[in-house]
């Protein structure tokens, strides 16, 4: 299965290539900062650099897991980007989060088989609707996945090398302050991810990004900056999911290059 899914993975970055160079856009494998707020310097793997400039720019830079500062979670954890590279099946299984990605995948690795619990601090799917989100929960708990509610993780140690191996994972409950744990072969953090916004020049570009989140505000995907523009789970305050930065995407194209009707996307429920 890993082999299957790391061959969809690399024809769907192929057929995007393709695409790219069917439109005659240039795709540069590279990696870009500005350098001033028309430049960028890309570096690509060989270290070879290349300056471009461009009247206006997108930011889709996405974002990465966040791993809390907790012991033992960055040494032994892995996040959902690692789970389909797995060199061994992930046996007894703790999902630690309760978002879109972290019952997905706590569904699925129940659905093979696996023993999965997944460790809920506070509600399901927060921002979503939450009636819809505890229906999801309960068929989920329904079909064989368990719940460890109200409680955070605290420590992750190594008890067994393996294989498999064996990680004890110490947790306490919110509401008694009881401290409990138990041991599991794979233990997955999906709390969330860390907007790529460092590192990429945007103090040289004059974006100002949120200082807490690192996110971007933004006014319609531009922002203060206004050549350039954002989409994407790099926004502040913004739906951070996939069919929703591809809409955005195609909304910005169509109003700044007049292709269509002049739209915008509504982040707000009606």
């Amino acid at each position: 299965m890993v082999a299957a899914i790391q061959n969809h993975i690399g024809s769907l970055n192929w057929g995007y290539r393709v695409a790219l160079r069917d439109k005659n856009v240039k795709y540069s494998n590279s990696y870009g900062e500005f350098i001033d707020p028309h430049t960028i310097k890309c570096v690509n793997r060989r270290g070879k650099e290349d300056i471009m400039t461009a009247a206006r720019f997108v930011i889709a830079t996405g974002g990465r897991p966040k791993y809390p500062d907790i012991p033992g979670y960055k040494e032994y954890c892995i996040s959902s980007d690692d789970l389909f590279s797995l060199p061994k099946p992930p046996g007894k299984s703790l999902v630690v989060g309760a978002s879109y990605v972290a019952l997905e995948c706590a569904g699925f690795l129940a659905g093979f088989g696996f023993d999965t619990t997944c460790m809920v601090r506070s509600i399901f799917l927060r921002g979503f609707d939450q009636q819809m989100a505890d229906k999801a929960g309960d068929y989920m708990a329904e079909h064989g996945v368990k719940f460890l509610k109200k409680v955070i993780p605290t420590k992750v140690e190594l008890v067994e090398e393996g294989p498999p191996r064996k990680l004890r994972v110490e947790y306490k409950n919110l509401v008694t302050n009881e401290v409990s744990s138990e041991e599991f072969n794979t233990v997955l953090v999906a709390v969330g991810r860390d907007p790529c916004t460092s590192g990429i020049g945007l103090d040289k570009a004059g974006v100002k990004i949120d200082e807490k989140t690192g996110k971007i505000p933004t006014v319609y995907e531009q922002t203060n900056v206004p050549h350039i523009y954002a989409i994407g789970d790099v926004l502040k305050g913004k739906e951070e999911l996939t069919p929703v930065a591809i809409q955005a995407g195609r909304l910005l194209a169509r109003r700044l290059y007049g292709v269509g009707r002049v739209e915008v996307i509504n982040f707000t429920s009606p």
